[in-house]
């Protein structure tokens, strides 16, 4: 298995809590556990460097490292242009504001809400509720910012990043985003992946490998758990 430099594994992170956190140096999170394992595992260095959502994938396309991580969901999309993974685990979509929301799309009638760069909902939402009610932003902490001050009415995250807010700050409510056929993300739970290059057959195989074993021996699930997430997520949909 051939690494973009020899003995290595150069790793992107998007730094999403809880899948992914970076404290100092050190990366932490579900993902970032999990991907710690699968170094291990194949007695590489872990390499790990912070980047934007939209331009961990774009690099990763690129191939200008061999994994990004960060809450990435599997799409035919991306299936097309990258290499992902098993899923390590599943997760939904949220909305999180400073007022009580009902969850629904048509609560969000004539509100503005913030989306980040790269997640997949946000042509959707740009056509249900018209551009001009869709901001975007480039990571979820400036997002933060702007629905605490007002500026947004909601930010739409996946489902643990907004928990994972909530209970970082008692000022914003979560509510389960509800499915409907207009945000095709919502009719079902996602699979979270490892992005990969495409021609990289052998690490993606490799991974693949890893992960079913991590799942297989409760790795995942503990993941999980250490980062407030339920263990009964690992694995993929269906399962």
């Amino acid at each position: 298995m051939k690494t973009l430099h020899q003995g290595e594994l150069n790793v992107l992170v998007y730094v999403t809590p809880p899948y992914t956190t970076k404290e100092g140096s050190a990366f932490g999170g579900v993902e970032g556990q999990i991907v710690a394992q699968v170094a291990k595992r194949e007695c590489l260095e872990l390499k790990e460097k912070a980047v934007s959502a939209a331009a961990g994938l774009a690099s990763i396309q690129d191939g200008r490292a061999d994994i990004v991580v960060g809450g990435i969901y599997f799409t035919e999309d991306r299936a097309e242009v990258l290499g992902l993974s098993a899923p390590m685990y599943r997760d939904g979509m949220a909305l999180l504001s400073k007022d009580d929301l009902d969850g629904t799309l048509a609560g969000l009638d004539g509100k503005t809400v913030g989306v980040i760069q790269g997640y997949l909902w946000n042509e959707d939402f740009q056509k249900a509720l018209g551009s001009g009610h869709v901001k975007v932003y480039q990571d979820s902490a400036s997002l933060l910012t702007d629905v605490k001050n007002g500026r947004v009415d909601a930010a739409v995250l996946t489902s643990a990043e907004a928990g994972y807010r909530a209970a970082q700050d008692a000022s914003l409510e979560v509510a389960a985003f509800q499915s409907t056929p207009e945000v095709a993300a919502s009719t079902s739970e996602n699979n979270v992946v490892m992005a990969m290059p495409k021609e990289k057959t052998a690490l993606i195989s490799v991974v693949n490998d890893d992960i079913h074993a991590l799942v297989g021996d409760g790795t995942v699930a503990r993941a999980l758990e250490d980062n407030g997430m339920d263990p009964s997520l690992a694995g993929p949909a269906g399962n």
